[in-house]
Formats: C-alpha cells, sequence, structure tokens
C-alpha cells in the first residue's frame, strides 16, 4: 500500500511540474494546428443569389465549418465595398449559414462580387483564433430597372433530384448559347429530403445548373419540398420574398406573381399525421391575391405571369383541387398573360377557355430525360414568347404570348 501511495504522489507531482505542463500544452497546440481547415474545404457551397427586389439583392452560401464572413463588390470590376453583417452592435459570425442583404444598389449597373469566410478555430469570451480564408471566384450580377423591357427566364419543374436530367438540360443552354438572366424552380425540384447534407448535395447541382452566382433563382415550393424530416428546415437555404413561399415580384415591367398550393391530398389524410394546416395557408394567399391584384406595382405592370406548382385548371378528372375554389374567382378577371405549372410529370399545353382556364397554361413534364421539360420566357420589347425544350434540346412548344 504503501508503494502504491509514494508512486500515486511522485505521478501527481510530475503532472504539475513545469516538465510536464509544457508538453501537455505542446500537445494541445499540435492538435489545435489539426482542426485548422485546408482553405479549399471551408466553403460548402458557392455562392448564390437570391431575391433580386428593387435596390436589393441577397448573396447565399454555405460553409463547413464556423467563420468570419463578409462580402467585397463594387462597380465597375472593382471590389471596393464590403459588407458584414451586425446585429445590435455584435458582428454575426461563428456560424455556418449566410445570408447577406446588398441594398442601395444602382439598378442597371452590373455589380461585381466575391464571398469571402475566414474560420473560427476559437471563440471563447477572452480569446479568439482563426485558421484560413477561404475566397470565391468572382462573379457578377445586374439589377433590372423599372423601365427594362428585355429578359430571359428559365424555368425547371419536378427534376426530383435526377442529376442526369439536370445535365442534360445543362447541356443544351450551353449548346443552344441560351442567354438568360434569372431562373425559377418550379417545384418537387429538392424532394423528400431527410437530412440538410442531402438537400445541400441537390442544391449544388441545381446552382451549378443555373449558374445561380450570377443570376438570381427563385425556389418556389412542391409538394415534395413539403415531405422529409428537413422538409420544415429546408426554408433556412432561401431568402424568401417577404419571408414566405409565395409573392410577387418585378422584372422590369412585368410581373410575377408565384402561388404555393401545399400539399396534393386533404391535411386528414393519414400520412400527415395531423401536421399539417394548408386550408388555412391556401386561404392566406386569397388575401394576399386580392391585394396584389390591386397593387400598383400590379396594374402598372406591362405583363403578367403566374407561377405555382399544382395546376389548378384541367381537363382531366382531379379528385383534389381546392385551390381552384379559392383561386379561380380572382383569377378569372386577373389579366395574366400565361399560367405555368408543374406537378403532373407530364407535360400539357391548354389554351385559354379550354379547361375554364381565362390565360393559356402550360405543365411541364417529369424527371425522366424523356418527360423532362425546360420553359423559356422571353421578352422583347412587347413581345413575349415561351418555348418549351427537351433534354435533347428540340422544341416542344413555342406559344406566342
Amino acid at each position: 500500500m504503501k508503494t502504491r501511495y509514494w508512486i500515486g504522489m511522485v505521478v501527481a507531482l510530475w503532472m504539475l511540474s513545469p516538465m510536464c505542463v509544457s508538453a501537455q500544452t505542446g500537445a494541445e497546440e499540435v492538435k489545435k494546428e489539426q482542426t485548422v481547415t485546408p482553405v479549399e474545404q471551408i466553403f460548402r457551397t458557392q455562392p448564390y443569389l437570391q431575391r433580386p427586389i428593387g435596390d436589393e439583392i441577397t448573396i447565399c452560401w454555405e460553409t463547413n465549418v464556423p467563420v468570419v464572413a463578409w462580402v467585397e463588390y463594387g462597380k465597375d470590376g472593382k471590389l471596393d465595398q464590403k459588407k458584414y453583417l451586425y446585429a445590435d452592435g455584435q458582428m454575426i459570425c461563428n456560424n455556418t449559414r449566410h445570408h447577406f442583404r446588398l441594398d442601395g444598389l444602382e439598378a442597371g449597373e452590373t455589380y461585381s462580387y466575391r464571398v469571402c469566410s475566414r474560420e473560427i478555430t476559437l471563440y471563447q469570451p477572452y480569446k479568439k483564433e482563426f485558421g484560413n480564408t477561404a475566397y470565391s471566384d468572382v462573379h457578377t450580377f445586374t439589377l433590372p430597372t423599372k423601365e427594362t423591357t428585355d429578359f430571359t427566364a428559365l424555368l425547371f419543374n419536378d427534376l426530383h433530384s435526377q442529376f442526369k436530367t439536370m445535365d442534360l438540360f445543362a447541356d443544351v443552354i450551353q449548346k443552344q448559347g441560351i442567354a438568360y438572366d434569372f431562373v425559377i424552380f418550379n417545384g418537387d425540384c429538392i424532394d423528400d429530403v431527410d437530412e440538410e447534407a442531402r438537400a445541400i448535395e441537390i442544391l449544388n447541382h441545381l446552382n451549378a445548373l443555373a449558374d445561380a452566382s450570377d443570376k438570381p433563382c427563385f425556389f418556389l415550393r412542391g409538394n415534395h419540398e413539403i415531405r422529409g424530416a428537413y422538409s420544415i428546415e429546408m426554408r433556412q437555404l432561401f431568402d424568401y420574398i417577404d419571408e414566405t413561399t409565395y409573392g410577387a415580384f418585378s422584372w422590369g415591367d412585368t410581373r410575377f406573381v408565384t402561388l404555393d398550393c401545399g400539399e396534393d391530398k386533404p391535411d386528414s389524410t393519414w400520412v400527415y399525421y395531423g401536421l399539417n394546416d394548408f386550408e388555412q395557408f391556401r386561404k392566406d394567399q386569397v388575401d394576399f391575391l386580392k391585394e396584389e391584384l390591386a397593387s400598383e406595382a400590379f396594374k402598372s405592370a406591362q405583363r403578367h405571369i403566374l407561377v405555382h406548382h399544382i395546376p389548378i385548371y384541367s381537363t382531366r378528372k382531379v379528385h383534389y383541387n381546392p385551390c381552384f375554389d379559392l383561386w379561380n374567382p380572382l383569377l378569372q378577371s386577373a389579366p395574366f398573360d400565361v399560367s405555368l405549372n408543374a406537378h403532373w410529370h407530364h407535360f400539357t399545353y391548354y389554351p385559354a377557355q379550354e379547361a375554364g382556364n381565362p390565360f393559356p397554361v402550360v405543365i411541364g413534364g417529369g424527371y425522366k430525360p424523356e418527360d423532362a421539360y425546360m420553359m423559356v420566357l422571353r421578352k422583347q420589347g412587347e413581345q413575349l414568347t415561351l418555348q418549351v425544350l427537351a433534354t435533347d434540346g428540340s422544341e416542344k412548344l413555342k406559344l406566342e404570348l
């Protein structure tokens, strides 16, 4: 017993000795150095543009590690302005999700920007330590003026996380040299996601398809974005207009109205386990539609585009269509030039009045390469056209609207 006692005392004294403390400190420093993230591993996504409204735009990106983040931007190819985020005097940092709203911009001017992320390896009350700094490539964007008459928009729907189909459309865009200003993903593109890692993987592929670092994207919700364990949190990846999944925006003299039909079955359906209330959600959009149709922004627009995932006009038998009863009375007298829809995985075109629709309705295809279609909406002066292209680049439909 005495031998064990004295051995313990010797060990304890050695642990307190300068030599041991120095050895421990050295080990901690080595460990600390090992936790510094290589610069090429800091970004989880490239920057992607959101909500280009008025003289403002949002730049979003994700990092793999907590960072100090900022945006460098400017006109004429310069990066002479910096944007940091603060809340109540404190810099928002030590996080991995970054949404930077740039305001006070000049519409019609081309801005260059890059996003910057400096790793925070230690964040203590009285001590901060930092790792490497990652810089994105320099990208550009241009906000439309109120007088802008020309634009090209691409619309995709029901891609259902199928990377092959996305890649085929990317080839069509490149081979046909389609220049465009913004992109709308009309639902069921990031579908049934159970975890954030999968959502980010799909988002990265969609952003690459859309060139989202240089072209603003609008991610509308379909019924499959509502499903899965990560569905509620997925809204954090985007900067929605007015913080809702429906809304309206102007691109020059054209007004876009986007609606959200919610799920495709009643709230009482057993698979929802009483966790949905889309009945009230759709009623809320009745109030939104009334306000929007009466707004100066809508009335003064030269052209009007309606976009939502689930079609409400149809000649085929539809078992559940609550949006028709709620929205159709308002839409019958609304001067929309076209309604762009999705959901059926089968291309359909209804000329005005064919299915009780007061305006033309075009419904996109599905996710299989042989059934998938992209829409190209072009406006040049007063002329508005819609072209529907297959994954092989062939033309399915062209409308003069």
